[in-house]
């Protein structure tokens, strides 16, 4: 008798489906082979030739094109090698509408018999059998879609009320059993922080937000002192950078950070997460304070997100791995260029008369040194030429504030300005209350003209209409307009706040802090620094030289003057582009 050669596909569709310890039918792979092979025993003429299995792939989300099984199963039908094609059930196929019914069919053109063990052969010997193959595979689609919006549901409602649904912990956690069991008796299990991981996570956020550090220096840091992850693998930049934005270090347990788009593909990041409602202590490593600041810090590199720039410029939207102070945002004062960071190395002779190579850093002009036109007259400047007289005028000017004036003047004109904008806003909601109360009636009017019962005509009441909403539309506007406003002098005001909490140890701090420390300090303060041959202009914070426009108390010392700087010469100074510490660094003159 000849034989017809039987190969079976068995696959499930979660690794959560597989117990290698489990024997019984609950078992999802175990399950599927005994069925098929009692089946293939009711065959006389068929044999079992081999077994293909699929674990933890998906028939809905993944396409026939990523499935690798699938690909080999039909080479081997192109090789002539097998007869039949045996699954527990036709949607182990898959349950792409789009793609399935079609794929059965191409089995079926190649001489393969496609068989179920629950639903027998499917054949294409009309065109009802055609319908019938696809209307399986359009039903059974529909059912992994339904099934999957309920089990997301109900994910995100665990998720919300501070349930742990992950079996693979994130760095920093292990997980423990809670003694809390499922109905479907199944025991959760929640979090538990690992104290020597925790450490490391502390020094990731700390590089990132104290040290200015990128991603990839962290995990070079983290690499070369011996550090590893939870797999013993070396760190890498995508890594921390992930750890950067998961806010269980804060105490929120999250869901949906990623999925994988309808109908299959790559899974990506996505913008609606979920958090728990509330935060879990026995969760949180990190500060919310330190958190926030690292993802603003991460927004404002963004090079493509220019709002984000804007919003979050005091967070430093440089990396700080210059050795120089300034590097990233210092520019030529002749052609507007960034100054690039340079080095160099020159010998010199040591106590015992030997020759050593010592690397000295400066800043040059990036047209200049790349042949462009720059009309400066010097184009490098050794590190020490621009930063030791920038910093000392910088020690004076902070020094030159006190502390309680200074606090005084931010509570004055922060409420002064709750106020007024606080009064506009409440003016415009009752305007556009008005209005739309006014709309209303319109609207009740066109009723009537219709019926007859108006003395207006519908023409004039359209007309009416269309002015009111354009008058709501613009009142709005002006509202939208002063809420961002207000927002961003809010922004402004804990700038403000945070520069008076610094004042009165920041030089002892500065002085003992690495360079990146320092660049972080600065970046607060300064925006831009441009230098010329004979002088250096830095352009403050928009809310300090705002600030400065209307604080009264608020007096500095000029260097080369026993006169105090009163609040008018303090307006005169703000009004101008470079800033309020122009006019005394305007006068600092540099040789070569």
């Amino acid at each position: 008798m000849e034989f017809k050669r039987v190969r079976c596909l068995y696959r499930v569709s979660t690794l959560k489906q597989l117990d290698k310890n489990d024997k019984d039918s609950k078992n999802e792979i175990p399950m599927q082979r005994i069925v098929c092979t009692e089946f293939i025993a009711t065959k006389p003429d068929w044999k079992l030739d081999k077994e293909y299995i699929e674990k933890g792939v998906s028939g809905y989300n993944k396409k026939l094109e990523d499935r690798d099984v699938l690909q080999e199963i039909k080479q081997d039908a192109l090789n002539k090698e097998f007869d039949v094609l045996l699954v527990f059930m036709f949607d182990r196929l898959g349950r792409r509408e789009d793609e399935t019914p079609f794929i059965v069919e191409w089995f079926v053109s190649q001489g393969i018999e496609i068989w179920s063990t629950q639903e027998g052969q499917q054949k294409f010997d009309s065109r009802a059998d055609k319908l019938i193959n696809y209307i399986r595979y359009w039903q059974s689609g529909g059912e992994s879609e339904k099934t999957s919006i309920r089990v997301r549901t109900k994910q995100k409602q665990m998720v919300e009320e501070g349930i742990n649904i992950f079996s693979v912990p994130p760095y920093g956690y292990r997980l423990v059993k809670t003694g809390i069991f499922s109905k479907r008796g199944v025991e959760r299990k929640t979090y538990e922080i690992i104290p020597s991981e925790a450490e490391v996570i502390k020094i990731i956020f700390n590089l990132f937000t104290e040290e200015g550090y990128g991603g990839i220096r962290i995990a070079k840091y983290l690499n070369e002192r011996g550090y590893k992850t939870h797999k013993g693998f070396d760190w890498s930049y995508s890594t921390i950078n992930n750890m950067l934005r998961n806010p269980i270090y804060i105490g929120y347990l999250s869901y949906n950070k990623t999925s994988v788009p309808i109908g299959g593909g790559k899974r990506k990041r996505t913008k609606d997460w979920v958090l728990s409602n509330e935060s879990n202590p026995s969760f949180r490593i990190i500060s919310d304070e330190q958190f926030e600041k690292a993802q603003k810090i991460k927004q404002a590199r963004k090079q493509q997100n220019i709002e984000h720039q804007q919003e979050n410029s005091k967070y430093f939207p440089y990396q700080t791995k210059s050795p120089l102070l300034f590097a990233g945002f210092t520019f030529c004062g002749g052609c507007g260029s960034k100054m690039q960071n340079r080095a160099s190395k020159r010998g010199i002779k040591t106590v015992d008369g030997k020759e050593e190579l010592i690397r000295y850093y400066y800043y040059a002009c990036t047209n200049a040194q790349s042949g462009r036109e720059c009309t400066c007259k010097q184009k490098t400047y050794k590190s020490n030429i621009i930063e030791t007289p920038v910093l000392n005028e910088i020690y004076k000017f902070l020094d030159s504030f006190e502390e309680k004036d200074l606090a005084d003047e931010i509570k004055r004109i922060k409420s002064k300005t709750e106020n007024a904008e606080g009064n506009q806003i409440k003016e415009l909601d009752k305007e556009i209350k008005s209005y739309s109360n006014k709309l209303e009636s319109l609207k009740d009017e066109v009723v009537k003209s219709i019926t007859g019962e108006s003395d207006f005509s519908k023409e004039l009441l359209a007309q009416i209409i269309e002015q009111h909403q354009e008058k709501i539309s613009d009142l709005e506007k002006q509202k939208c307009s002063l809420e961002e406003l207000h927002s961003k002098k809010q922004l402004e005001f804990e700038q403000l706040t945070e520069l008076k909490k610094m004042i009165p140890n920041w030089k002892e701090e500065f002085v003992i802090s690495s360079t990146e420390q320092k660049k972080m300090i600065l970046s607060s303060i300064i925006e831009k620094v441009t230098v010329y041959h004979d002088k250096i202009e830095v352009k403050l914070k928009m809310s300090i030289n705002e600030f400065l426009k209307t604080a009264e108390k608020v007096t500095i010392q000029m260097e080369d003057t026993s006169k105090k700087c009163t609040q008018k010469d303090f307006r005169n100074i703000s009004n101008r582009r470079t800033g309020i510490l122009n006019s005394y660094l305007g006068r600092c003159r540099f040789g070569k």
